[in-house]
């Protein structure tokens, strides 16, 4: 704790120095540089908004122009004399529809704009789509002066007021509206809602809280009318406040100072009567004023309180360095810890290593002669484990050992200890135990290990037996040497009585016999096949809820053991799990045999059986249940052992026959992209463990996310496994998951029911 001290003190020391020197020199600057930086800002904010609304006006022109071409291209417009001369006959009626669709798909991402067609007096008679169609027929809306000027060119009227309370002003361009034979046949009108404009000069400025930009349009007042000088007097039009009743009648003028000629920000008097710095850009396509503006007070208000900011966000920063350092300090200590970590634990495996078995072994043994328990010491040996080494390489073995570390990490309890003292042997500390304790557990590690397996070159399946030593600890006994010798007795002879042995304190250890004959009967039904029977789960389509198809499962009519997790972990330490994988197969397909069948039917395979039995073995049982069947063989991805390369072959000819290739409960566990571009599977099964409760779990959530993409990349079907509950069935359909099962959507039937 001295040198934490020490460290958190010194960075202390160095970071209060340059935090001195940085406000002093902040301080003597910010008052200089703020108003000027204002004044910056200020006239970023007003350009960039004119530059923005000046792009928005010529792409609206360009619009024009391509409703023009579109109009003569598309439609074989008409004269528009002709066109309103029809207006109530039946081809009109028809024509109308046909163009007001046109129009509407072709302009469908302007929603802020109105079509109309003027002819060449400028009456209306035509309008796509608009907000009140029957007040814009037979109404002439601009005079000659507007629609000469139209002639010539794209018009912008600028903004103008209606008696339509949803447009309190409206902007209207002008384009020319030409026939097939491109005579002049009157005027296309667009009407853009100014609210879309306000939009361009309403997101936020970055000025502070009063910083605002806003339209003023110059009035042209009579001299005889109104006293005030005219030079002066502008109509404000604000995108977040005005009135509207004041703009329709113009019943009322807002007073803005104008800026002199010379100057381009200026100090000003704002409608509501405060001191304002503002900045003016005259809009030449509109003939109207953009202001920029901030209240001087906020300004001034910034320079009075940044002392008091600065004084905070730097004791802050201080704070923030006082815990960086103690994070830091933690972060040594946490360092510290893995180093020790290191000294005591196997580097390959993470099992124990002999210095950490000596320590444990101090504390166990007085803890042992304290309390007056029991502890039993195993020591593994795996058989012919040299043999590997030679035969596969030191990668495989590595593998194997990792494997067996965890069969039996997974095996004996949490307060037991695991070190590996050699290079294929392993020791066990079998904490408060009796002698039928240890034998009974050593047994189970036998078994466990018999059944544990790694894949080798080419798809070759490596399996591993063990013999084992077993003995006490004695009282006085904490050596690793001295245990050593008299476990090495105890193994020696399980390796002389043919390995794969338990041997006790240098006798046999013998298997109950009436286990014997439970375990018998037990591999007798397994093996007969004939007391399996199937169920079926419905699949859904979430897209209409419509059944997709059907998984078939498999049960034991036997007690104890009728689930698949029981019958199949007995048949796996009983070395017959491709012969009752293979079993539950048929006893499926028997089950779809002679009745109707209304969807795909899919069915379970170990990839291990998967490999001991031929294509053209599993195709004659596919073929024998029945034709015109659409079939789905679910791989358990979660049980492909190493490289998925051996499985190549057989799900090719199966995919090739017509056979569709499902990886069953992917995404959890050690899955890999590998299996997926490798055997390239028709459909994926998400594993249950992501589908539970992703309604309340956004990691597993983002985990589905990503899962989705990789699958999409791969042009494989996702179905998900395991909804159990409303909210997990709705989240799915949120994130674009077409297919599912699961005890929500439908339990599994038995018999099977298949329509």
């Amino acid at each position: 704790m001295r040198i934490y001290a020490k460290i958190i003190l010194l960075s202390l020391s160095l970071s209060i120095l340059p935090l001195v020197l940085v406000v002093g020199i902040f301080l003597f600057n910010t008052q200089k540089e703020l108003k000027g930086e204002i004044y910056d800002r200020l006239n970023a904010v007003s350009a960039l908004k004119k530059n923005k609304l000046e792009v928005f006006f010529n792409s609206r022109k360009e619009d024009l122009r391509a409703i023009q071409g579109f109009l003569v291209v598309e439609i074989n417009l008409p004269t528009l004399q002709e066109f309103d001369r029809d207006r109530y006959s039946f081809a009109y009626s028809k024509a109308k529809l046909q163009l007001d669709d046109q129009l509407r798909a072709f302009m469908n991402s302007y929603a802020y704009a109105d079509i109309l067609l003027l002819d060449t007096k400028g009456k209306v008679v035509f309008a796509a789509n608009p907000t009140h169609t029957e007040s814009y027929l037979d109404r002439t809306i601009f005079n000659a002066t507007v629609l000469k000027k139209a002639k010539k060119d794209i018009y912008i009227s600028g903004p103008a007021a209606t008696k339509d309370w949803r447009y309190p002003y409206v902007l209207y361009m002008l384009s020319q509206a030409r026939d097939t034979q491109d005579h002049f046949a009157g005027y296309i009108v667009m009407q853009v809602d100014m609210n879309v404009v306000y939009d361009f000069i309403s997101d936020k400025t970055g000025l502070g809280n009063t910083g605002e930009t806003f339209l003023v349009k110059k009035m042209v007042l009579k001299p005889d009318t109104h006293r005030r000088s005219p030079n002066n007097e502008y109509l404000y039009i604000s995108p977040l406040v005005y009135d509207y009743q004041a703009i329709l009648n113009k019943k009322e003028e807002l007073g803005f100072k104008a800026p002199p000629v010379d100057k381009k920000i200026i100090e000003s008097i704002d409608y509501r009567g405060n001191k304002v710095l503002a900045v003016w850009q005259h809009l030449p396509f509109l003939n109207w004023e953009l202001i920029t503006k901030i209240d001087q007070q906020e300004v001034f208000a910034s320079i009075s309180n940044i002392r008091t900011l600065f004084f905070t966000v730097c004791l802050l920063i201080l704070i923030l360095i006082v815990l960086g350092c103690v994070l830091f300090a933690d972060g040594i200590f946490n360092l510290i810890q893995k180093l020790q970590m290191m000294t005591i634990h196997d580097p390959l495996t993470g099992a124990l290593n002999r210095r950490g078995l000596q320590d444990v072994l101090l504390k166990i043994s007085a803890m042992a002669q304290r309390m007056g328990i029991g502890i039993h010491v195993l020591l593994l040996d795996l058989d012919d484990f040299k043999q590997i080494n030679d035969r596969h390489g030191h990668g495989v073995g590595d593998a194997m050992l990792i494997a067996v570390t965890n069969k039996l990490r997974q095996t004996v309890r949490q307060t037991d200890y695991i070190a590996r003292v050699g290079g294929d042997e392993f020791m066990v500390l079998l904490l408060d135990s009796r002698e039928g304790d240890a034998v009974k557990v050593a047994n189970i590690i036998r078994m466990a290990i018999a059944q544990t397996s790694v894949g080798g070159d080419g798809g070759e399946i490596i399996k591993i037996t063990c013999s084992m030593g077993i003995v006490p600890l004695g009282d006085q006994e904490a050596s690793i040497d001295g245990l050593l010798q008299k476990l090495h007795l105890s193994l020696q002879l399980s390796k002389s009585e043919g390995k794969d042995r338990i041997a006790y304190q240098g006798q046999k250890v013998k298997i109950d016999p009436k286990e014997s004959d439970a375990a018998f009967e037990i591999k007798k039904i397994l093996v007969a096949g004939e007391k399996f029977y199937a169920a079926s789960q419905p699949i859904f389509d979430l897209r209409d809820m419509t059944k997709v198809g059907f998984e078939l499962l498999s049960r034991l009519d036997f007690d104890g053991f009728s689930s698949p997790d029981a019958f199949l972990l007995f048949a796996r330490n009983a070395d017959l799990l491709g012969t009752v994988d293979y079993a539950c197969m048929k006893t499926c397909l028997n089950a779809v045999k002679d009745v109707p069948v209304a969807g795909r039917i899919y069915i379970n395979m170990f990839p291990s059986t998967l490999c001991e039995i031929s294509v053209e073995r599993l195709l004659q049982d596919f073929a024998s249940a029945g034709k015109n069947i659409d079939f789905c063989l679910e791989i358990n991805e979660q049980q492909i052992l190493g490289d998925p390369f051996y499985l190549v072959p057989c799900v090719m000819g199966l995919k090739k026959a017509g056979i569709l290739i499902a990886l069953d409960d992917y995404g959890f566990g050690h899955s890999s992209i590998e299996t997926l571009v490798l055997l390239e599977p028709d459909i994926v099964k998400i594993d249950r463990k992501i589908i539970n409760g992703i309604s309340k779990d956004p990691r597993k959530s983002n985990s589905l996310k990503r899962l989705l993409k990789i699958i999409e990349s791969c042009k494989a079907s996702v179905i998900a496994e395991g909804v159990e509950t409303e909210e997990d069935f709705d989240a799915l359909r949120k994130l674009g998951v077409n297919y599912a099962q699961g005890f929500f959507l439908g339990k599994p039937q038995t018999p099977p029911e298949l329509i």
